[in-house]
This record gives structure tokens, C-alpha cells and sequence, in this order.
């Protein structure tokens, strides 16, 4: 293995970041994440962990050599397999329960991570932080392609897995027209409310089919299938139903007709978890978090005066 294996460059903002990798914690994660480079990777605030940023990668792969995440120090850098994102953290974590693969260590001072992450959480959501992300001497990210696919990845598969792999395929090279399509709507807290319903009903599909796909032989073939399907469903009601993402629930449907026992039920699963985390992931782009914690705090202190008030 060559040394530029052993450095990723993280570049934001016009500067390069190395990342010291560590290929004897985790070798499994850290080649598909090697395998996916180079990219440009769009930036995600933490929600409720705190002191980090992440961004969401096109693999999925189970806990390799558990790390509790709260025991990850200033500039770790990791993989979340439940949610198939790379973080890097600037602070001891505030609160959250995960157990996370390691792969590796911010070289040098931490300070600008923390800097840039403050200035990106409270931008997140009226605006679309980017990074590039590549190994040291190799190549840099080029624009996606939406066309550049391998025709053997689309080939594999009953005709329903093709469509949902493709449109995976899609999910991954851009943003999906069902996403804009959603942000052009407007009424009565919308694109707001559509907004916020669909990432979250979409982020819970995405995790509980992860858990499948992690189940292993805990559960049958037919339970994995079952439970799917009704998990699916659901998010159809809402996704499709409620915020009119017609589209995206499509290929819902087409992903419920791919548990009729013709493919692999990991590889179905697979898909389901990829697709639908991407298109979360889209839609999270949009919700400024900052500005509603915000919002939040300050109705909060005045429910609590006014309460006090009729004591």
C-alpha cells in the first residue's frame, strides 16, 4: 500500500486538511471509503451530538470494531454506519448514543474545524456548504455526472431493482427534481411543513431498514421482508400522500415489488437504505437547525416568565 493511501485531503474554503487514516481499526470501511474518492461531499450540521460536521457517502457497511462515540476526541474522524456518514469532530461530543467505526485523525490544530463548523451550523439551511474530498497526490473531485453509470451496476437485478438502483444512481450524481419540486411549492406553511415531515419520515425509513439489512441472521428472510414493507408503506402515506413527493414514493412502491423473492433480500435492503438516506439528505440541506433552536429557546424563556407570572 502506497503512502498517499495513508492521507486524506479534506479541502474547504480553498485550504487542503490532512486526515492521518488508520487502516488497522476498521480496513473494511476504510477501503470503500477509498473507493468512493474523489468527491465533493456536501456538509451536514450535527443535530443534537454537537461538535462536528458530517456528510453522507454512497456505501453501507455495519460496525466494523465498535468505538463508543462519546469516546472520540478532538479530530477523529469515522464512519457512522447506521446513517452511512463520515464525521469529523472538533470537541468531545455533548450527548448521543452510537457506536461508530474509526478511521482515523485531523493532523494539526483543530481550531479552524471548530470555526468553520460554528460559521456552518448557523448557515445550514440558507446556504449549501461543499468540500472536496480525495487522497493526497491523487485526483481531485471532478462535477458529478448523472450519466455516468455502470451499465453492469444497473444491469444486476430483477427489472423493479433496476429502477430503484437507478434512480439510487440519480439520488447519488445530484439533487433530485422531487426535492425541488418540493421547495417550489408554496401555501400554508409550505414548503415548511412538507419540508420537515418528509426528511424526517424518510430518516426513520432509512434507519429501520438499515437495522434490517444489519439484522443478520436474527431474522428470517421473510421477517426482514415484512417488516420492510410495512416500513415502506408508511413512509409512502407520508412522503407521497402528504408532501407530494410523487416520485420519490414511486420508487417506493417499485422497492416493495423487489421483496417478492426474485433478488438477494440484502442487496434489496441495500438499495432501500441508499436511496432513501440520499434523498433525506437533500431535504435536510434546507432546514436551518440553528435558526429554530433558536426560536425555540427564546419561546421557551418566554413560557417560562409568563408562567412564572400566574404562580
Amino acid at each position: 500500500m502506497g503512502g498517499e493511501q495513508h492521507t486524506l485531503i479534506f479541502r474547504v474554503d480553498g485550504v487542503e486538511h490532512e486526515i492521518a487514516l488508520d487502516h488497522s481499526r476498521c480496513p473494511r470501511t476504510l477501503a470503500k471509503v477509498i473507493e468512493a474518492l474523489p468527491a465533493r461531499v456536501d456538509i451536514h450540521c450535527a443535530k443534537i451530538a454537537g461538535s462536528h460536521i458530517m456528510w453522507p457517502v454512497p456505501f453501507i457497511e455495519g460496525v466494523e470494531e465498535a468505538s463508543d462515540v462519546l469516546d472520540m476526541p478532538a479530530g477523529s474522524f469515522f464512519f457512522w454506519p447506521e446513517r452511512q456518514y463520515l464525521e469529523i469532530t472538533y470537541a468531545p461530543l455533548q450527548a448521543e448514543t452510537a457506536a461508530v467505526n474509526y478511521l482515523g485523525k485531523l493532523r494539526g490544530d483543530v481550531e479552524w474545524l471548530r470555526d468553520y463548523a460554528e460559521r456552518q451550523r448557523r448557515g445550514h439551511g440558507g446556504e449549501i456548504f461543499t468540500a472536496d474530498v480525495y487522497l493526497k497526490g491523487g485526483a481531485r473531485p471532478a462535477e458529478p455526472d448523472a450519466a455516468a453509470y455502470v451499465e453492469t451496476e444497473i444491469a444486476a437485478g430483477s427489472p423493479a431493482l433496476k429502477q430503484v438502483r437507478a434512480a439510487r444512481l440519480d439520488a447519488w450524481a445530484g439533487e433530485t427534481a422531487d426535492v425541488r419540486a418540493l421547495l417550489a411549492r408554496r401555501g400554508l406553511n409550505i414548503p415548511f411543513g412538507p419540508l420537515v415531515m418528509a426528511e424526517g419520515e424518510l430518516r426513520k425509513a432509512h434507519e429501520l431498514l438499515w437495522r434490517l439489512w444489519n439484522a443478520g441472521e436474527s431474522l428470517s428472510d421473510a421477517q426482514k421482508c415484512d417488516i420492510a414493507r410495512f416500513t415502506i408503506e408508511a413512509a409512502i402515506t407520508r412522503v407521497g400522500g402528504f408532501c407530494h413527493m410523487n416520485d420519490t414514493a414511486a420508487i417506493l412502491e417499485k422497492l416493495i415489488e423487489c421483496f417478492d423473492g426474485a433478488d438477494p433480500v440484502a442487496d434489496v435492503l441495500a438499495e432501500g437504505v441508499l436511496f432513501t438516506g440520499r434523498v433525506a439528505a437533500w431535504l435536510d440541506l434546507y432546514i436551518q437547525w440553528w435558526p429554530f433552536n433558536e426560536v425555540t429557546l427564546d419561546t421557551l424563556g418566554k413560557t417560562d416568565s409568563l408562567r412564572k407570572a400566574y404562580q
